[in-house]
């Protein structure tokens, strides 16, 4: 384990520690459901998703060199998911009127596409690892993190009456539910935030992100914490619940470039 990961999986721990501790009491001091920081963050915080989903599923197909194949058809089938969860994501939290989601849906119809027909021949072999990457990244924390939720049934603290009463800690396993109200760990939100961290591969492909990438991670770190920080402000999580949400994605992102280019770490060559 290089000294970088060693680092930031101690600086999680002893976050989630004095989270174990001080949960309640953060959500209390932050909580505000009409801040417009947490409504923003709420609004525009997961997005970037579907985006990436969206130009790695065009990606993997464009260099697959297969224009039929069970592979292309499973790619082209998540493409549309993903339109489909950035148009709906966006319509739903800004209260547009439906036909704004089509119209949204048709532009990712359209530019995706376009973007996956430029790419060269001559960098086939960097984009479809880039955009495998991409693929696992954007489909792994939807998948993890929603099974996770189920099982664990811990009550969000903006669905409580009595705070003191109901609270539980991030560990106590409360059982399986399909009710919204105790889904609060880990956040959906952090980890599909967190997501963004898949720019820092963006320098392996692209000549002008070169020697950008302590920038790039510069860049994803402000969006994930202010996502993190939003989501407590709303009530709709405790402090620990969005740290795991963003560790679990952050994780994974180590254990993709360590797998796929174990040179790099952090967006770092």
């Amino acid at each position: 384990m290089k000294k970088q990961t060693k680092i930031f999986f101690g600086f999680v721990a002893c976050l989630l520690l004095i989270f174990t501790f001080t949960d309640l009491q953060i959500s209390e001091m932050l909580y505000n459901p009409k801040s417009t920081f947490g409504w923003f963050f709420e609004s525009f915080g997961e997005v970037i998703i579907a985006l990436i989903g969206c130009f790695s599923t065009v990606g993997m197909i464009r260099t697959s060199g297969k224009k039929w194949s069970v592979g292309t058809i499973l790619l082209g089938t998540l493409f549309l998911f993903d339109t489909f969860m950035a148009s709906f994501l966006i319509t739903h939290y800004l209260k547009l009127p439906t036909f704004a989601m089509g119209l949204l849906g048709i532009c990712c119809v359209i530019i995706f596409p376009l973007i996956g027909f430029n790419i060269q021949p001559a960098d086939f072999e960097v984009v479809r690892r880039i955009a495998k990457a991409g693929v696992v990244i954007s489909l792994a924390p939807i998948l993890i993190v929603t099974l996770v939720k189920m099982l664990w049934g811990r009550q969000r603290f903006r669905s409580m009456l009595d705070p003191a009463a109901e609270f539980t800690p991030w560990y106590v396993i409360n059982g399986f539910t399909m009710n919204d109200d105790f889904m609060s760990f880990p956040s959906g939100h952090s980890a599909n935030s967190a997501t963004i961290i898949w720019i820092t591969w963006l320098p392996l492909w692209l000549e002008r992100l070169k020697g950008r990438e302590t920038l790039l991670s510069l860049i994803s770190g402000i969006w994930i914490i202010c996502v993190m920080l939003s989501r407590v402000i709303m009530g709709a999580h405790f402090a620990s619940d969005v740290l795991m949400g963003a560790a679990i994605v952050l994780f994974l992102n180590m254990y993709l470039k360590k797998k796929w280019y174990p040179s790099i770490e952090f967006g770092t060559h």
